[in-house]
C-alpha cells in the first residue's frame, strides 16, 4: 500500500518559482522481524568457539548481554568474539546457564556477577558435526 501525498496548494506556486511538486509516494514502514543478511558461520572460526563455551570459558556479565572471559576462577575479561557468540546465542546453539550458576568475578577492580553459557543439544550436534570438517585440508 503507497500512499501520496495531498495535492500542493495553486496559491503557493509563487513561493517555489512555479515548479511543480509531484506527490510522492510515502515508503511503508519496515515490518519487524525481518533481519538483516547473514553471513555463512565457518567451521574453523565456530568449532573451536564451540569447544571453547563447552569448557564454560564464556559468560554474560550481569544481564547486560556483554560477553566475558573467564581468565581465572574469579576474573574476567571483554571475550573478543562477543559478535559470533551472541549470533550463536540468537541462533539457539548457546544458551544462559540457569540463575542458581551464577557466579560472582572481577571485572577490573569491580566485582559484578557473571552468567555461564553453555550448549544446546543442537550446539553440541553443530559442533560435532562440524568438527570433522575442520580437520580436512
Amino acid at each position: 500500500m503507497t500512499r501520496t501525498r495531498p495535492a500542493a496548494n495553486p496559491d503557493q506556486d509563487a513561493l517555489f518559482g512555479g515548479i511543480p511538486t509531484p506527490a510522492a509516494p510515502v515508503a511503508d514502514a519496515p515490518v519487524r522481524g525481518r533481519s538483516r543478511a547473514r553471513r555463512p558461520m565457518r567451521p574453523d572460526r565456530v568449532v573451536p568457539l564451540l569447544e571453547e563455551v563447552q569448557d564454560t570459558h564464556y559468560g554474560l556479565l550481569d544481564d547486560t548481554d556483554r560477553v566475558m572471559v573467564f581468565e581465572d576462577y574469579n576474573r574476567v575479561r571483554a571475550a573478543l568474539d562477543e559478535d559470533l557468540i551472541l549470533h550463536l546465542l540468537a541462533e539457539g546453539y548457546v544458551e544462559r546457564c540457569p540463575p542458581r550458576d551464577m557466579v560472582s568475578c572481577l571485572h577490573g577492580v569491580i566485582r559484578k556477577p557473571v552468567l555461564p553459557l553453555r550448549l544446546t543439544k543442537t550446539g553440541d550436534t553443530l559442533m560435532h558435526r562440524w568438527s570433522s570438517y575442520t580437520s580436512l585440508p
